[in-house]
C-alpha cells in the first residue's frame, strides 16, 4: 500500500514537471535558449568590465579561462537554485486549487518543482562542460573529480528544495516573503563565490559568510573539482549542507502536510 502511494506521487511528480516545462516552451519561443542567453550576457558584461578596469592581457590565458567558466557557470547555477526556492515556497499559492479539488498532498507538486530541479541542472551542467574546450580549457582527470561535480549540482538542488518549502507556509501567510526573495538574488550574487574566486582565509569575514551561504560552498567546491582538484577547503561545509538539507527537507514536508488545510483556508477563495 505504501509502496503503490509512492510510486503514484511520483509519476503524478513526473506528469507535472513534464506540463510545466512544455508550458515554458510553449510560453516563450527561445523555450530552453533561456537557460544559455541569460547567463551568457552576464559572462560578456563581466569580461568587458574586467577589460576595461584591468588591461586587455588580464583577459588571456587560461586563467581568464577560468574565471570566465566560474562566472558562466556560477551565473548559471545560482539562477536555477533560486527558480527552484521560488517556485516552492509559490507552490502553495498557485497549486491551490488542484490542492483543494482533487484532494492531495503537498508531495506530488514538491516532486514535480524537484524533477524539473534536476532537468534544469542536466540542461546547464551540459552547457558547462561543453563551455570547457571553448574556452580553450582542459578537461578535469579523474573519477572522483566528476563525482565532487555530481554532488556540487545534488546539494545545489536539495538547499533549494530545503529554503523553498521552510518558505512556503510563510511566502502563503505575507506576500512580503516574495519580494524579499527577489531582492536577495542580487547580495546572494554578490557574497558567493561567482565572479571572485572562493575566499579561502578563514579569517575573513567573507570566508563565514559563505559558510553559512548555501549557495557558496557548492560553487566553490566546483569550481575547485572543474580545475582538478579533489579536494577543496569548502567540501566539508558543502557535505554538511547536504546532510542539513536533507533532514529539514523530510522535517518540513512532514510539517506542511499537516499545514496545507489550514493554509488554504486562510487564503480564501
Amino acid at each position: 500500500m505504501v509502496i503503490s502511494k509512492l510510486t503514484a506521487e511520483v509519476n503524478a511528480g513526473w506528469m507535472l514537471a513534464l506540463r510545466s516545462i512544455h508550458i515554458q516552451i510553449l510560453e516563450h519561443a527561445l523555450g530552453y535558449a533561456w537557460t544559455l542567453i541569460i547567463p551568457m550576457l552576464y559572462a560578456i558584461c563581466y569580461i568587458f568590465i574586467k577589460r576595461e578596469l584591468t588591461g586587455s592581457a588580464a583577459i588571456q590565458g587560461a586563467e581568464a579561462g577560468w574565471d570566465i567558466l566560474r562566472a558562466f557557470a556560477g551565473i548559471m547555477l545560482f539562477q536555477c537554485w533560486m527558480q527552484v526556492v521560488q517556485d516552492m515556497s509559490d507552490m502553495i499559492r498557485r497549486q491551490r486549487g488542484m490542492l483543494r479539488s482533487f484532494n492531495v498532498g503537498p508531495t506530488p507538486f514538491v516532486l514535480a518543482i524537484a524533477f524539473e530541479g534536476v532537468i534544469a541542472l542536466v540542461v546547464r551542467a551540459i552547457l558547462i562542460v561543453a563551455a570547457i574546450p571553448v574556452l580553450g580549457l582542459e578537461f578535469p582527470y579523474g573519477l572522483s573529480v566528476w563525482l565532487w561535480c555530481a554532488a556540487c549540482l545534488i546539494v545545489l538542488l536539495l538547499s533549494a528544495m530545503m529554503v523553498g518549502l521552510l518558505l512556503a507556509p510563510w511566502a502563503v501567510l505575507y506576500g512580503d516573503v516574495r519580494k524579499a526573495l527577489s531582492s536577495t538574488s542580487l547580495p546572494l550574487i554578490l557574497i558567493s563565490p561567482i565572479f571572485y574566486p572562493a575566499v579561502e582565509r578563514t579569517g575573513s569575514v567573507l570566508y563565514w559568510l559563505n559558510l553559512v551561504n548555501p549557495v557558496a560552498s557548492p560553487l566553490a567546491v566546483l569550481a575547485d573539482a572543474l580545475r582538478g582538484k579533489e579536494w577543496s577547503l569548502y567540501s566539508i561545509p558543502m557535505l554538511v549542507w547536504g546532510g542539513l538539507a536533507v533532514a529539514l527537507l523530510g522535517w518540513s514536508l512532514m510539517q506542511l502536510r499537516r499545514q496545507v488545510p489550514i493554509l488554504l483556508e486562510r487564503m480564501g477563495s
